[in-house]
């Protein structure tokens, strides 16, 4: 299932079935078409790293974030070289750093930013391109640490100081939307599989997140506006009709 989220909000605005992971591509450009997204920043995941893509989205007046992994190695090699170059020239600046601590776990983030500068074989390919991004994670969890650097690709200037504001907010949609499917409606231990009934049933489960998430109920959680809805006519008229 492919599903368009606004994050900034917490609503789901499309979805659609596919069957295969290559059939997302074709999908989320079918998406982009639909919704209106002059003006916004359109964050993907890398999948949909792909120049067709990239230019849909431009001649819709959006910009882009878009992770770049191995699906396009020559683009990803040339922003990996150009960062690492900063980094062994000890040139690095810090754009954004964030530090979490977390149910025992801890995190930093480090976000650097730079102008891009590409050979000319992918600048002709690329043009959409204007800024490159490197997100250096560190985390400990139960006393044992990581860390791991990722690469993004923007549309946006290098001096956006929000680019690492969109990467994060990409990262929350399996918090924002993805945990509340699973654990709210038990999305994940679904046995229903008849065909189209599990579209219409996925539908109606963001459906009815969409309005838990405008109605300004009372409870906390999109958990208990669910359990009051049940329980109670009037606060159930509340979350449907806004009464």
């Amino acid at each position: 299932m492919v599903t368009a989220y606004d994050t900034e909000r917490g609503l789901v605005l499309s979805q659609k079935p596919t069957e295969t992971k290559n059939g997302e591509i074709s999908i989320v450009r079918q998406m982009i078409d639909i919704i209106n997204v002059n003006g916004s920043v359109v964050t993907v995941d890398a999948l949909h790293c792909q120049r067709k893509t990239l230019e849909k989205i431009k001649e819709k007046q959006a910009h882009v974030v878009v992770q770049v992994k191995n699906n396009q190695p020559k683009l990803r090699a040339a922003v990996v070289e150009q960062f690492q170059a900063v980094f062994d020239a000890g040139k690095e600046k810090i754009s954004t750093e964030v530090k979490e601590k977390k149910h025992g776990r801890s995190e930093e983030r480090y976000v650097f930013q730079l102008k891009t500068k590409l050979p000319d074989e992918l600048a002709k390919k690329w043009p959409m391109i204007r800024s490159i991004i490197a997100v250096e994670r560190h985390r400990v969890s139960k006393g044992k640490g990581t860390a791991d650097t990722s690469y993004y690709i923007s549309s946006l200037l290098s001096n956006n100081k929000l680019l690492g504001h969109y990467i994060c907010q990409h990262w929350r949609i399996d918090n924002s939307q993805h945990y509340v499917l699973d654990v709210v409606f038990k999305e994940d231990s679904s046995r229903i599989t008849l065909d189209g009934a599990v579209e219409n049933i996925a539908l109606f489960r963001r459906f009815v997140m969409n309005m838990l998430k405008q109605c300004e109920c009372g409870a906390l959680s999109q958990k208990m506006k669910l359990k009051k809805a049940g329980w109670n006519d009037d606060y159930r008229a509340r979350v449907f009709f806004g009464l």
